[in-house]
């Protein structure tokens, strides 16, 4: 028993002493003697673990002769470091995904430092040699900070997301007529995949150009500058951003030079810790989507049925987003109080079209608001699946326009069979609203259908955004079971409602009845005149009716 107390007591100073020893200033040597190929520059890529309040320092040896400059990047997960050089300490970037170049000429010593003094830091460090025709990434910068800025600027907010890259450069005066093209790459994690394996395993695959071009997409232009991009933000989809600067040259062998920018990533909120992005973020959003998963089911399988409900819920969900939009567009409300402010004027949207089918019971025009939302939903779509570099659309004329154009007409074509429309409707709006309820919980995109016409409504500069949203599994799941939920919807209010008539009259009808003729020689009330004749004659036998025998 003793043994094993000294044994403990041995081994935990020997632990804490290592600890210390660890926590100190590392300095690390990289060779950049390896072989690149057009397609990999990649030198050199290793983790590397650094502990808080301590800094890494990196030097080179066996440098290639063919080397014209390198881009030293160190990419960390959620937390940030610091990096800065030794000849120009006042040119640091601190960040997640930060990068410097340093010229053959002049080779310099880059040092990583961990600001966090309680966390342990895991990076990846990446260095990439270009040669003399290459061009400099972010060598014509005149936004950032540091004269050359390799790395890429990105902002997230609960909207979008902004990309910025400074401009490269072939040469110092930065002529505008020999600055290389830039395009912008983007590849998508896999949806609520917050972990760092993940993360970096994305970051790796959008360094080369080989795996660029194989696993990212293009981001179109838009009326921006051309060093900027905006994209639409999906909370809990990481996306990893790159840019590609190319140049071809005037020579008879008309090659391609090219560099590739320092890598930067989001997962589509300002705010993201350990556990992701809080994409319900208060009680009132986690409540009404419970409500809606029920409310849904029961329009898509007997929303027809009961028809006055369904009239109020029409009423109510197309007057939740008027004012959603209006209150949005007037004035900055937070979110919980919109939401609250546009459910109050739903239920009074409700009221009034429950009123009026009360009051006046007009099928054609009943159906004709659920047709509406069926042509929304439907625009919705198409928008949200709308490629990018449409310019044309970014007018707000140009892009409404249509819009409208595309509700009213299908609105028009369901309406003309007003008993299979209704029953349409509400299988393909109450199918959608219960995996609008199911897609918050698990975290795929479809929910964006509807958000992303809603910001492109209120939110400025959304006009401007590329969407491009992200179909995985759980996209295809969702699309799935709404395909399914709006099948066996459609199917069962039929089976249900047959031998009923195709709408329930209306509680009480208004409707002015067809006034009797009233000129002179109409007949006025001829069942009545008939029926006083037959009574006040002496021998009512002589007048027949429907019960007089004809022998008689």
């Amino acid at each position: 028993m003793i043994s094993k107390c000294s044994a403990s007591c041995i081994l935990i100073p020997l632990f804490c002493l290592a600890v210390s020893v660890v926590a100190q200033d590392v300095n690390i040597t990289i060779p950049l003697n390896n072989t690149i190929t057009y397609e990999n520059r990649e030198i050199y890529g290793g983790f590397l673990l650094i502990n808080g309040s301590s800094t890494v320092h990196a030097t080179f040896n066996n440098i290639n002769k063919d080397l014209s400059f390198i881009v030293f990047q160190v990419h960390s997960h959620l937390l940030n470091v610091t990096l800065y050089t030794a000849l120009k300490p006042d040119s640091q970037v601190k960040g997640t995904n930060v990068g410097l170049v340093s010229f053959m000429n002049a080779i310099d010593s880059f040092h990583i430092y961990n600001k966090n003094e309680n966390a342990t830091v895991r990076v990846y460090i990446s260095v990439h040699g270009y040669l003399d025709p290459d061009p400099v990434p972010g060598g014509c910068n005149m936004e950032f900070p540091v004269p050359i800025s390799p790395y890429l600027l990105t902002r997230t907010n609960n909207d979008y997301i902004t990309v910025d890259a400074a401009l490269a450069s072939l040469e110092p005066t930065c002529r505008e007529n020999q600055q290389p093209n830039i395009t912008f790459y983007m590849m998508y994690l896999p949806e609520m995949n917050f972990y760092a394996d993940a993360y970096f395993d994305g970051i790796r695959k959008m360094m080369t150009l080989k795996n660029i071009v194989k696993y990212g997409l293009k981001i179109p232009k838009s009326s921006f500058p051309i060093n900027r991009r905006i994209l639409s933000a999906y909370p809990g989809t990481g996306v990893i951003f790159t840019v590609v600067a190319t140049h071809v040259t005037q020579d008879l062998a008309a090659t391609e030079t090219y560099s590739v920018y320092v890598p930067s990533y989001s997962y589509g909120c300002p705010s993201v810790d350990e556990d992701g992005c809080d994409i319900m973020d208060d009680m009132f959003t986690q409540f009404l989507c419970a409500i809606l998963l029920f409310v849904g089911l029961f329009v898509c399988f007997f929303g027809h049925r009961f028809f006055k409900t369904e009239m109020f819920l029409a009423g109510f969900f197309s007057g939740v987003i008027i004012t959603y939009i209006l209150v949005a567009i007037i004035t900055v409300v937070d979110k919980p109080e919109l939401l609250a402010a546009s459910t109050l004027s739903g239920v009074f949207f409700g009221a009034i079209w429950l009123l009026f089918w009360w009051l006046y019971g007009i099928p054609v025009i009943a159906v004709l608001l659920p047709s509406l939302n069926l042509g929304f939903l439907l625009a919705s779509i198409f928008y949200y699946r709308l490629p990018g570099n449409i310019t044309y659309l970014e007018v707000d004329f140009n892009f409404w326009t249509p819009f409208v154009l595309v509700m009213l007409l299908t609105a028009l074509a369901v309406v003309s069979v007003t008993y299979a429309a209704n029953i349409l409707c509400c299988a393909i709006l109450g199918a959608y609203a219960t995996v609008l309820s199911v897609d918050y919980y698990l975290g795929s995109n479809l929910k964006f259908i509807i958000i992303n016409t809603i910001r492109r409504a209120v939110v400025p500069n959304f006009n401007k955004a590329t969407l491009s949203p992200p179909f995985q599994l759980k996209d295809f799941s969702m699309t799935l079971l709404w395909i399914i939920l709006a099948t066996l919807g459609f199917l069962f209010q039929h089976w249900h409602n047959r031998g009923r008539p195709p709408f329930p009259p209306p509680p009480r009808d208004l409707r002015e009845s067809m006034p009797g003729p009233m000129m002179y020689g109409s007949v006025i009330d001829y069942r009545s005149r008939q029926e006083r004749e037959f009574n006040s004659s002496p021998n009512p036998r002589r007048y027949g009716t429907e019960r007089t025998p004809l022998l008689s």
